[in-house]
């Protein structure tokens, strides 16, 4: 049985959010069906006739997919002559099961998670790294004295597990803790109780989602508190990337050109009005808050646009990073055998869309 790695918010938000009015415009109007990829992809060069495309997200509608519902909004896609049909997530199922079985051509996933399907012999491809970086964190109250992984030693450490617990064990084995022994890991739900209740040390917490629920939304609040960067700790694992069947895409070459050229715009366009997006995303999915989008778009706009980085980054493939995902998911038991970079991306999509937009 194929591993699947479940979202980090999915359960909190299943909890809070309404699945009435999800998706984008064209969601509302499409129905996906049955229907397979090839026929979803219908070739209309030339004919007039628009390209149908389903895009699953990992989620339900919220600003950690913005790009797609902004590029939905502003026509990018229509200007590409394709009407996108982008379906929210499940807990009930994977964006890579929805690839795989032909329901959706692309699929808005983790790349640790994609890797577990790659290593399964399904055939499934990077096309574009959305996220550029880590956006887990452990969160810990300055009372507690935690600075770094280092500290941890004795300490009560919370995650969701599920798939999500690679870059904790990474960080655990950095300083030669043992995760059995050195630590107490705790099963963390999908609320931040049990940190704010001081039953755990250290909790983990997206930078767009349970960190804004720690602090109501705003970042003043930050002072009674320290963070673990996964990035800065140097065991960050690749989160959020675009997927697709590697045979369709070589067949769907210029389509999956446009979809790219298309979504990169979208999502440059949110990181420069990351408020907007949210406003749009909020209208898709009403998704706990407006105000929590507002906080969310901002935090997903710098995992997305890092510092240093400029439009046209948006989305490339840094080999150093994903590399890195593939050791460390190796080492600490992701996967089992070591996933060849050059089988699991192919950044020819990515180059080449980039290259028409400049």
């Amino acid at each position: 049985m194929k591993k699947k790695v479940t979202s980090l918010i999915g359960s909190l938000l299943a909890l809070t959010c309404v699945l009435s009015g999800c998706g984008s415009s064209a969601a509302s109007s499409a129905s996906s069906g049955g229907m397979s990829s090839a026929a979803a992809a219908s070739t209309s060069a030339g004919s007039g006739k628009m390209d149908k495309i389903v895009l699953q997200d990992k989620w339900l509608p919220q600003a950690q997919f913005m790009g797609y519902y902004v590029a939905d909004k502003k026509g990018y896609y229509k200007d590409e002559n394709i009407e996108i049909t982008i379906t929210p997530g499940s807990s009930d199922f994977t964006a890579e099961d929805q690839v795989i079985n032909g329901t959706a051509n692309f699929g808005h996933t983790w790349y640790s998670s994609l890797l577990t399907y790659q290593e399964s012999g399904n055939d499934l491809i990077n096309i574009s790294q959305i996220y550029q970086k880590s956006a887990l964190e452990l969160i810990t109250k300055k009372s507690a004295n935690i600075n770094s992984g280092k500290d941890l030693k004795g300490k009560k450490v919370g995650n969701w597990f599920g798939g999500n617990e690679y870059e904790i064990y990474a960080l655990l084995g950095k300083y030669g803790y043992n995760k059995d022994k050195d630590v107490s890991l705790v099963q963390q739900d999908f609320t931040m109780n049990a940190f704010n209740n001081n039953e755990i040390d250290a909790a983990s917490a997206m930078t767009y989602n349970e960190l804004g629920l720690v602090i109501d939304d705003d970042d003043s609040k930050m002072s009674n508190y320290k963070l673990i960067d996964m990035n800065d700790e140097g065991v960050a694992m690749m989160e959020d990337c675009l997927c697709c069947s590697k045979a369709w895409a070589a067949s769907h070459k210029d389509l999956v050109v446009r979809f790219l050229r298309a979504s990169l715009k979208g999502w440059q366009y949110a990181c420069a009005h990351p408020d907007e997006a949210a406003q749009i995303v909020w209208d898709v999915g009403k998704s706990v808050s407006l105000k929590h989008q507002q906080f969310m778009a901002k935090k997903v706009a710098e995992t997305v646009k890092p510092s240093g980085y400029s439009d046209k980054d948006i989305g490339k493939l840094d080999e150093k990073k994903l590399q890195q995902t593939i050791d460390l998911g190796t080492k600490y038991g992701l996967i089992k055998k070591a996933v060849k970079l050059s089988d699991s991306i192919d950044a020819s999509y990515w180059t080449e869309a980039t290259k028409a937009a400049s």
